[in-house]
C-alpha cells in the first residue's frame, strides 16, 4: 500500500492483461481494484483498491540509494500461493542490469538479493532493517524454476519516481536517444542509430564512442543507459563523441522513449 488514497504498487507483469484485479487484506476481506497506470520499462505498475481508509496501512519508502552489499532485507510475499510468507536475506550486490517487460530497453539499476523469492512474491515489497521499503521483488535467475538464491528487486528511488508519475498521469516517460549499443563493458560503443530518432538527428553514427552525457562520464552500455535516463524528454544534452580517433561535441534533443 502506496498511501492512504488506496494506490498500491506492483510489478508490471502481475497486472499485464488483466480483465479485472481484485486485492485480498491481511483480514480477509476483498476488494475490487482498477489500474491507474503501467510502465514495461521498469517493470512497475500502480492499481488502486476501492477499500475503506481503516483497511490502509500504507509503507515508508526508503531509499534505495542507501543500501550497501550485505545489507540485511527481508522479502513479503505469496510464494506458490502460500501467503504473509516472510525470507530473509542480504543486499547481494548493487546495480544490476536485468530484462524488462519491454524488450527493447533493460531495467539497469535493481537490486540482487539471496532473500528466497519465488513464483507469487512479485510485486511483494523487499523491506531493509528498519522495516522500510527499498525495492519491489521482480525477477529470480534459476535453472530450476525455484529459488537458487538469485532475486531480484526495483529499487525504491526507481518506485519513488515511476509511482509519482503514474499517479499524476498515468503514463511514465522515460528519455530515449535512439541507438543500439555493441556487447561491451568496458565503453559505450554505438552498434546502430536507429532511423527518425534523436540520434539520427544529431548525427551519430554506428561506431561513435559515447564518452560523456550532460557532464556525466559514461563506461559502458549500463552507464550510458543511466546517464540518459537522469534527464527528461525534450531536454537538449551534450554528448562527448570519440569518432575514427578524433573527439567531437554532439548536441541532442531528447524524445519519449516508445512503449
Amino acid at each position: 500500500v502506496y498511501d492512504s488514497d488506496g494506490h498500491i504498487v506492483t510489478n508490471d507483469h502481475v497486472v499485464n492483461g488483466a480483465q479485472t484485479i481484485s486485492v485480498q487484506f491481511w483480514n480477509g476481506k476483498t476488494y475490487d481494484a482498477t489500474l491507474v497506470g503501467s510502465d514495461s520499462s521498469t517493470d512497475l505498475a500502480v492499481i488502486k483498491v476501492d477499500a475503506p481508509s481503516s483497511q490502509l496501512y500504507p509503507v515508508s519508502l526508503g531509499r534505495s540509494a542507501d543500501l550497501q552489499v550485505g545489507d540485511s532485507v527481508v522479502a513479503i510475499g505469496s510464494p506458490f500461493g502460500l501467503q504473509e510468507t516472510v525470507t530473509s536475506g542480504i543486499v547481494s550486490a548493487l546495480h544490476r542490469s536485468i530484462d524488462s517487460l519491454n524488450q527493447n530497453f533493460r531495467i539497469i539499476d535493481a537490486i540482487q538479493t539471496d532473500a528466497a523469492i519465488n513464483h507469487g512474491n512479485s510485486g511483494g515489497p523487499l523491506l531493509d532493517a528498519n522495516g522500510s521499503v527499498i525495492g519491489v521483488n521482480a525477477q529470480i535467475r534459476s535453472d530450476s524454476g525455484g529459488s537458487d538464491g538469485i532475486g531480484f528487486a526495483i529499487p525504491s528511488d526507481t518506485v519513488r519516481t515511476i509511482a509519482g508519475q503514474l499517479i499524476s498521469t498515468g503514463q511514465a516517460k522515460h528519455a530515449y536517444l535512439g541507438i543500439a549499443l555493441a556487447n561491451s563493458s568496458t565503453q559505450a560503443r554505438v552498434a546502430q542509430v536507429n532511423p527518425g530518432t534523436p540520434a539520427a538527428s544529431a548525427g551519430l553514427k554506428a561506431g561513435d564512442v559515447i564518452t560523456e552525457v550532460g557532464g556525466t562520464e559514461v563506461d559502458s552500455a549500463d552507464s550510458l543507459s543511466q546517464a540518459i535516463d537522469s534527464h527528461q524528454p525534450g531536454e537538449t544534452v551534450t554528448l562527448h563523441v570519440t569518432r575514427g580517433g578524433k573527439s567531437l561535441t554532439v548536441q541532442v534533443k531528447l524524445a519519449s522513449r516508445p512503449s
